[in-house]
């Protein structure tokens, strides 16, 4: 499987989860965007119909740091997709919606296009990885191998319930 990063260095190296998913060998350093390119500011959600890209040209994410993320940093080429609601759990943005560090939102696409054993390695490679999981295991499960609208389907359910609809 081939993952991509894409460095701003806007983020702190020692938090730096991009940095360190090439340090240990799962990931290259590009600067373009390759396959899917996870960009939180897209409309279309990833989905089990990418699972074909991803493993003919692999997954890119933009490491940058939340505060000073714009959409600019994410015009690139690929197939851009988001993540459906998710929770951090990072310390920095601990049970934060939509606010995961490179590395869990990583590990999310994996699992939800259904490569669980390369995604749980990758979160093990943190402290804090088990608490990510353990965060969103329903909610992984629930979008795991689905197709995007059904995928979208799930995540109105989920902020619908949070906003006590």
């Amino acid at each position: 499987m081939k993952i991509y990063i894409i460095d701003y260095h806007k983020d702190d190296p020692k938090k730096c989860t991009g940095k360190k998913l090439i340090r240990l060998g799962y990931a290259k350093p590009t600067n373009k965007g390759i396959g899917i390119v996870l960009d939180p500011f897209s409309e279309t959600v990833v989905g089990i119909e990418d699972s074909e890209i991803l493993i003919k040209q692999g997954l890119t994410a933009v490491d940058t740091s939340w505060n000073n993320t714009t959409i600019n940093e994410f015009k690139s080429t690929g197939f851009h997709r988001r993540l459906p609601i998710l929770f951090a759990g990072n310390p920095t943005n601990y049970a934060l919606a939509y606010r995961l560090s490179t590395l869990e939102a990583i590990s999310a696409t994996l699992y939800i296009l259904e490569h669980i054993e390369l995604s749980f390695s990758i979160l093990n490679t943190v402290k804090w990885g088990k608490t990510f999981y353990e965060l969103n295991k329903d909610i992984l499960e629930s979008y795991k191998g689905k197709k995007r609208d059904e995928i979208m389907k799930i995540e109105n359910e989920i902020i619908d319930k949070i906003r006590g609809a």
